[in-house]
């Protein structure tokens, strides 16, 4: 998608979703702000990148980056290398392609995306 500049304020809900893409485990919903994609991602416990994601996308990693906010419950991420990450509530996160992730406990995950 290609940058649009606004001479006003756009606004746009991800309750009313340009997306929607319902995950065995959660939903997902995007919305396009003038060239720029902002998601909200509703992932329930048992949801990981391996068994939600890679269906849809293939590949053996996420080959997207990620600019991601935390708003509620917990996430890990495994990266190709080996490093590992948690992410909580209130993290704020860039994340380089070759990622795979999962919730982790009991608490529905939150991730609002840019």
């Amino acid at each position: 998608m290609q940058s649009v500049e606004a001479t006003a304020i756009v606004i746009k809900r991800l309750a009313e979703p340009d997306e929607h893409y319902p995950l065995e485990h959660g939903e997902m919903q995007g919305v396009d702000l003038l060239g720029s994609p902002v998601w909200r991602s509703v992932l329930r416990p048992g949801w990981s990148w391996d068994s939600d994601i890679k269906p849809m996308v293939g590949g053996e990693s996420c080959p997207e980056t990620h600019r991601e906010y935390v708003e509620a419950g917990t996430v890990r991420y495994l990266m190709l290398d080996g490093s590992e990450t948690i992410a909580r509530a209130g993290d704020v996160l860039f994340i380089p392609p070759g990622h795979r992730a999962w919730v982790v406990g009991n608490d529905d995950c939150i991730l609002i995306d840019w």
